[in-house]
């Protein structure tokens, strides 16, 4: 089976189960961020030992616990993050090799902020928010934003290794991708359809159009420093949990935090 075949079955199956839980939210939305968060934290250990880093492996079992902690457990985020840099700190105290003990300890919080805390702030939208489809709608723009991209960049870019990290991306399709959620937005608010409110609207499109694409460059990084193409053989014809998912845990842990900001000054 092709490459390109792989990616069509596999996207056949696992889309309506997204959107499914996307739409009804709750508990199925709770536990598709949890299994990535545990999946993406696997995968993100076993690239930095791919690296010869020496992460704890206590990492595998914090980050799930800390994803449902920070999900049901309010107004703890603080003291919950604290506890897991404690126990992050034992840890790579227990595991000190000279010339890389502190780079395994910075390497083990990003992974923690990363797919542990991150998408906490995801499945939040969804318990926050349960008549609004803000998730649902997200995704979709995030879809347009990659399919805009790859095409304005396959078909028109010529400005390309505008970052080192991912030199194959050029800087129109950067710009496609950041206009093309603005555009459906305003053809939304023109035509009337009210799914979400012209804030919701305008979030969502800057969440998809710009913080969607920095979260695939900083998965990307990711990836480079680790040495490898993918984040894991997973998903066939898709790479791994991380691959699939770096645009959308960037884009809806911001738009938690601004809907979090807007509620506080209003």
């Amino acid at each position: 089976m092709s490459e390109l075949s792989k990616r069509v079955w596999v996207s056949v199956f696992f889309i309506p189960i997204l959107i499914a839980a996307l739409f009804f939210g709750k508990l199925p939305l709770v536990l598709m961020f949890l299994l990535v968060s545990a999946l993406g934290t696997m995968e993100y250990y076993q690239m930095m030992c791919a690296k010869g880093l020496v992460l704890p492996k206590l990492l595998l079992v914090l980050n799930p616990l800390l994803y449902l902690a920070l999900v049901y457990v309010r107004n703890l985020d603080i003291s919950l993050l604290w506890i897991g840099f404690l126990l992050l700190g034992i840890a790579s105290l227990i595991h000190w090799k000279d010339g890389l003990g502190l780079t395994n300890g910075f390497v083990s919080v990003w992974a923690m902020i990363y797919v542990g805390v991150i998408p906490a702030l995801i499945a939040r939208i969804g318990l926050d928010y349960p008549k609004d489809f803000i998730l649902l709608v997200m995704v979709l723009m995030i879809w347009i934003v990659d399919s805009a991209a790859y095409f304005v960049g396959m078909s028109l870019g010529r400005h390309r290794n505008v970052t080192s990290v991912s030199p194959k991306k050029s800087l129109e399709g950067f710009i496609a991708g950041m206009f093309a959620p603005a555009l459906i937005v305003f053809i939304m608010y023109i035509s009337g359809f009210r799914l979400l409110n012209l804030t919701q609207l305008i979030l969502v499109a800057v969440a998809a159009g710009i913080v969607g694409q920095l979260g695939d460059l900083m998965e990307s990084m990711v990836k480079r420093y680790a040495g490898v193409k993918d984040s894991s053989k997973l998903i066939p014809g898709h790479g791994g949990v991380l691959d699939r998912t770096d645009s959308i845990l960037l884009a809806g842990s911001f738009l938690y935090c601004a809907l979090q900001i807007l509620e506080k000054v209003r």
